[in-house]
């Protein structure tokens, strides 16, 4: 990569830009990533850790529907989880939880968030709706439509939201007159996470195919306003395949560096912004994407080396 590397010595303030440019895409789709793996813990860490499949009623239309007390009885040994959204009042103060009650816990357990806001402690004495409940344990139990959880025996459930049926029952048996949720699907049922987790990809996608463009963009730049200095190299003797080795390693040199920068960035700022906001790393995904920006820009720099391969001598003799 002899003639690269002396273009890139010859040109720092082109290849800068565009090395800043790449590092900046990455930065954001290093933070739109882990933003979105925050958002999806906000919204889907409490159905993600229900043991077992989901099964919910199927109404006449085809609409899932409450399991009434009649459904849920006679199958003996099937837990059945009750979702509701309601409000946890200590004296003044109140805040928005969503209360699960589980028909095989006996139990009534606070996410320490709520609790530290409302003054709660184990033995403590809270509102749930209209009923008077004492608060058990302070544990972390998930979150459901970015809002805690508040875990609770289902028949103090019913009677703190006012529902006389359950939401769904929590087995991986044949239950006639329900519909199955696998365990990969759970986050499915939380209202607004599918189209939340639809627009973020959209833009994280977004992002990484115009790292494409601009790579591919700034290459086929380039290469037009060389053609005739490596003409000149071709007809010294050099192949077309060495010139279009020379100018992928080029590309790859610029890619490289941009995004190992933006991810180094990106990181850090994800790691620092998760005290604020809901965000976490998620190396996968991360990883993931950052390969995809590689191979696209590597993809979209090497349709812009095209004309290295059609080259002509003769160009230098200003044919």
């Amino acid at each position: 990569m002899y003639i690269g590397w002396r273009e890139i010595r010859d040109a720092r303030g082109r290849f800068t830009l565009i090395t800043g440019v790449i590092a900046v895409l990455t930065l954001m789709v290093v933070m739109l990533s882990s933003l979105a793996a925050g958002l999806d813990d906000e919204s889907t860490s409490a159905v993600r850790a229900l043991p077992g499949d989901v099964r919910t009623q199927t109404a006449a239309d085809g609409a899932a529907s409450s399991l009434t007390d009649s459904r849920v009885a006679p199958i003996a040994g099937v837990p059945a989880l009750g979702v509701a959204t309601t409000r946890i009042t200590v004296g003044e103060r109140a805040a928005a939880v969503s209360a699960f009650g589980f028909s095989d816990v006996d139990t009534v357990t606070v996410d320490p968030s709520t609790a530290s806001a409302l003054g709660l402690t184990a033995g403590s004495t809270a509102t749930i709706g209209n009923t008077p409940v004492r608060v058990d344990t302070i544990a972390d139990v998930g979150k459901y439509a970015h809002t805690p959880v508040l875990r609770m025996p289902l028949s103090l459930w019913h009677e703190a939201t006012g529902r006389d049926a359950a939401s769904a029952l929590l087995t991986d048996q044949d239950v006639p007159g329900t519909v199955r949720t696998a365990r990969s699907d759970l986050p499915s049922l939380v209202p607004g996470y599918s189209s939340e987790h639809s627009s973020l990809l959209m833009i994280q996608a977004l992002l990484v195919g115009v790292s494409a463009i601009v790579v591919g963009g700034f290459f086929a730049v380039w290469t037009g306003q060389r053609v005739r200095a490596l003409a000149v190299v071709r007809a010294m003797g050099a192949s077309r395949r060495y010139l279009l080795r020379d100018g992928l390693g080029q590309a790859a040199a610029v890619l490289g560096v941009g995004l190992v920068v933006g991810l180094s960035i990106g990181s850090g700022g994800a790691w620092i912004a998760s005290s604020t906001v809901p965000i976490a790393l998620d190396l996968t995904a991360t990883a993931g994407l950052v390969t995809g920006m590689a191979v696209l820009g590597m993809a979209g720099a090497g349709l812009a080396l095209r004309p290295l391969v059609r080259v002509d001598p003769l160009i230098a003799l200003n044919r």
